[in-house]
């Protein structure tokens, strides 16, 4: 029997200190875990779309890059086809004589 008292008493003393909680406590308690819990989904929610721009950013830097070496390879096709050298060889072959000032560079 004493123990059945003494564990009484203890049961008896932890109620007291741990009390129950009220309905607004509860309320309360239960907002700030649905806060919790939509914060974690709206931040994996947006690290996800935060990927997927930066991949929709990489593909238009590759096309932008891959733009910008066709443009280059044009330029250079243009510069070597108005080279001095080839359109006096093509004038010459056609029995044409060069004129200096009717050539013009090409941007």
């Amino acid at each position: 029997m004493p123990n059945e008292t003494k564990r009484e008493a203890l049961t008896e003393a932890l109620q007291k200190r741990i009390r129950t909680f009220t309905r607004i406590e509860k309320a309360f308690y239960g907002a700030i875990v649905i806060t919790a819990i939509v914060m974690a989904i709206s931040i994996i929610y947006l690290q996800s779309r935060n990927m997927q721009v930066q991949q929709e950013i990489n593909h238009w830097n590759v096309e932008i890059n891959g733009a910008q070496t066709d443009l280059n390879d044009a330029k250079q096709e243009v510069n070597e086809l108005s080279r001095y050298d080839r359109i006096s060889e093509i004038a010459k072959k056609a029995g044409l004589s060069i004129q200096n000032d009717n050539i013009q560079n090409v941007e």
